[in-house]
This record gives structure tokens, sequence and C-alpha cells, in this order.
């Protein structure tokens, strides 16, 4: 599919917020290499990625540049989001649940 950054509504001139965000979906799914996902779920300004073994979560959002973990504990199982940003829009991955360390 390829990325391009500026994708607009032929009739109205608006930019196409849904195709920028499927051409960012595919861009990390391509990076991460598409046999690591099983689910992308996206909206004009987000993406989520579930990869196939969530014990691999963390490994692919970190190889997309994704940082920025948000524990989620009281959900049965519990699991960890990553988010970050690419290309303008909000990329999560869901991982499972990290360990906490304690200092």
């Amino acid at each position: 599919m390829g990325l391009h950054l500026h994708h607009r509504d032929e009739a109205s001139g608006i930019p196409d917020l849904l195709s920028f965000a499927m051409g960012i979906a595919d861009d990390a799914v391509n990076v991460v290499g598409p046999e690591l996902i099983e689910i992308v779920t996206l909206t004009r300004g987000r993406i989520c990625l579930q990869p196939t073994d969530l014990n691999q979560g963390e490994h692919i959002a970190r190889a997309l540049g994704l940082d920025a973990p948000l524990d989620h504990r009281m959900f049965v199982p519990g699991h960890t989001l990553w988010t970050g940003e690419r290309h303008g829009l909000e990329v999560q991955v869901r991982s499972v649940l990290r360990q906490m360390v304690v200092r």
C-alpha cells in the first residue's frame, strides 16, 4: 500500500483521515511483520494492534517507537497497553500485563 501522508477527499478537498490512518497501520504492520499481528483496529485518530502472541507486545511496541505503558490491572485478564505516536497518530499495542518492579 505504501505510506501516503496527504490523502484528500477529491470532492471536498478535506484530508481523508481514515485512509491516512490505514496507511499508518499498514506501515506499522509491515515494520514488525504481518505474521506477528492478529488484529488491527483503527479510527481516524488512533490505531491499536493486538499481537498474535501477547507476550510479543512490548517487543512490537518498542520496534514501533512506542514507549509509554499503561497497565490495566482491573481487567481480567490484565494487560498493558503500550502507546506512542507515529506520523501524528496515536498508536497502541496490547501486551501481557507488566510485572511490577519494586525499588
